[in-house]
């Protein structure tokens, strides 16, 4: 049973977008390293990442080359810092100035609905802020590891998306000069949903929101619980689990760059039927350089050689252009008004 609003009914079988094919595939096998890429797959990766964010503002990466050992290092080392006492986590107290830090449960709010949205997480921004290595050994290495594996991938995905799009291949990249580091807010964030005994009403695990950056990368165990509303808002379908993919959905930002070519989706976490499980998962937040300005490219997005998909969005109106790290900031204090 779950407590959240219009939950999808239990099953025996419960439909989800993967098991359903709702959610492209775009393998990045072969597609060489950040010094020697393989220009006839970039590209045609970056052509499938057009169709795909265009379509469904989603994507799932297989053979990403990030291994599954690092992921459930980060996962180990998550738990053992959710183990400490509230006094030595609060020593890693999360400050939206910085994008660094630990949340405990309660205090961040996504959904503007009474929820109570019940997690932990961690931001890792660059080098901003402190990490617990004394409280918890090998918290440090495991993640500055996945963090440099995350900033890999997503260098080659900025590069593959400005190709797909008929720009040089620095377009995007250029926007996004300091992945992980001074005057950008990308971060990696630890998420852990711990078990429910007796939910209490209107209990979830994250709220009804849009992601704010680039894009994000994210990871997940197979506890399930992850939803996406429909671009027309008709409908919530749950993502489902494919061991080893990593999940890509596109941010605020992009959605406002390709003026809504690229649809940024809202997604919640609800408590599923096994709720007294917990929930581990990863997100690596791709955000622009803090200086950079949030307003449409006066490019135009390809659109695929089969049948046109039916114009569903309307041009949004400009009222003032925003850098990236006003963006951010403006997100972040809606998120943390309670």
């Amino acid at each position: 049973m779950s407590c959240t609003t219009a939950p999808i009914p239990p099953t025996k079988m419960c439909e989800t977008l993967v098991s359903q094919c709702e959610i492209p595939i775009i393998d990045l096998a072969h597609v060489g390293t950040e010094r020697c890429p393989q220009k006839a797959v970039v590209k045609q990766v970056g052509s499938k990442l057009v169709q795909a964010l265009s379509e469904k503002g989603l994507a799932l990466l297989v053979n990403h080359g990030i291994p599954d050992c690092k992921l459930k290092a980060v996962y180990r080392s998550f738990d053992k810092f959710c183990e400490l006492s509230e006094e030595d986590r609060g020593k890693y107290e999360f400050h939206p100035c910085t994008s660094h830090g630990y949340v405990k449960p309660g205090e961040e709010k996504f959904s503007s609905s009474n929820e109570i949205e019940v997690r932990h997480s961690f931001n890792v921004c660059g080098e901003n802020g402190p990490l617990p290595e004394e409280d918890v050994p090998g918290f440090n290495t495991a993640v500055q590891e996945l963090s440099g594996d995350f900033k890999q991938l997503a260098t080659m995905l900025l590069t593959a998306l400005a190709i797909g799009m008929e720009q040089p291949p620095d377009f995007l990249l250029s926007k996004h000069s300091h992945l992980m580091g001074t005057g950008n807010c990308t971060s990696l964030r630890m998420l852990y949903y711990p078990p429910i005994g007796a939910p209490e009403p209107d209990m979830t695990r994250c709220g009804s929101h849009c992601d704010y950056g680039t894009f994000t990368l994210l990871t997940q165990d197979s506890e399930g619980g992850l939803e996406i509303q429909s671009p027309s808002g008709e409908r919530w379908s749950r993502v489902g689990h494919l061991p080893g993919a990593i999940l890509l959905n596109t941010g605020e930002i992009l959605d406002n760059w390709t003026n809504g070519e690229f649809k940024a989706l809202r997604h919640r976490v609800i408590l599923p039927e096994n709720f007294g499980r917990g929930r581990h998962s990863v997100a690596f937040f791709v955000h622009p350089d803090n200086d950079v300005e949030i307003e449409p490219f006066d490019v135009k997005i390809p659109k695929p050689i089969q049948e046109p998909a039916p114009c569903r969005l309307q041009k949004k109106k400009i009222t003032g252009v925003l850098t990236a790290y006003q963006h951010l900031q403006r997100r972040f204090r809606e998120t943390y008004a309670s």
